[in-house]
């Protein structure tokens, strides 16, 4: 009979049965220890499937020779996913483990979508850049009246940073509201895309935010942050990497 026991949060085995007993016998599996056979509906601690062995006998005889003390025991290692047996599953996903059955967003898909989040963008931007514009004077009429053309210099560069911090303010407010209520940007929902953690859970408002601040680390390295991702197994730019996220197609 071949035989399972957890260790932490690892399934250790098969054993034999004869490594078994002396497993217990040394210590390493104790009666709370979970275990699991053949047979066995559900893992069980040891207390419930096997009762304590009877100690042996008093030998009659003085032992002359002494007791040897038992050799270190080696590491077992966590069983393959091909080995045909169940898996000791931790309370929750393990961080960065692969789901299967999902299907990754690619390169090509992602940068469309990231063009349609850059004329959204855009446009809106324009719309709310336009006060602006006309409370500093770059409005029509610009440079009569009390803006003159000594002014020119100071309402551009007034202008300039004004236009900047908006960019800014409207891209992080984006990001962090369609990533962390409907799970992507409007590009990405109109592709079938979908922004989620590596376990699978929802991304956080504040985790959106970072990842909007990622992707320009991913855009200053001449955009080699955005084109690894067509070369990673799990289509995973530099942001995704530095976040821990992944984009998949909703419709699996």
């Amino acid at each position: 009979m071949k035989w399972f026991y957890a260790q932490g949060q690892q399934q250790i085995g098969p054993v034999e049965d004869q490594e078994f007993e002396r497993l217990i016998g040394i210590g390493v599996i104790r009666p709370e220890t979970l275990v699991w056979s053949e047979g066995m509906a559900n893992w069980q601690n040891l207390a419930s499937v096997r009762k304590p062995a009877a100690p042996p006998p008093t030998p009659a005889a003085v032992i002359t020779e002494p007791a040897q003390a038992p050799s270190p025991q080696p590491q077992y290692a966590q069983p393959s996913a091909q080995a045909s047996q169940p898996m000791w599953q931790p309370a929750a996903p393990i961080y960065g483990s692969p789901m299967p059955g999902v299907r990754y967003g690619g390169f090509w898909i992602r940068f469309l979508a990231r063009v349609l989040d850059g004329v959204i963008l855009f446009v809106a931007g324009l719309i709310l850049r336009l006060p602006f514009g006309l409370a500093l004077g770059l409005g029509p009429g610009f440079g009569r009246g009390r803006f003159g053309p000594g002014m020119f210099g100071p309402a551009m560069f007034g202008m300039f940073g004004a236009s900047i911090l908006l960019n800014i303010a409207i891209g992080v407010a984006y990001e962090a509201f369609f990533v962390s209520t409907r799970g992507a940007t409007p590009g990405k929902m109109a592709l079938g895309l979908k922004i989620i953690q590596a376990n699978g859970a929802p991304v956080p408002v504040g985790l959106a935010v970072g990842r909007y601040f990622a992707q320009w680390i991913s855009g200053a390295i001449l955009m080699i942050g955005y084109i690894i991702a067509g070369f990673d197994s799990e289509k995973r730019a530099l942001h995704d990497h530095i976040c821990g996220t992944r984009v998949i197609h909703t419709g699996n």
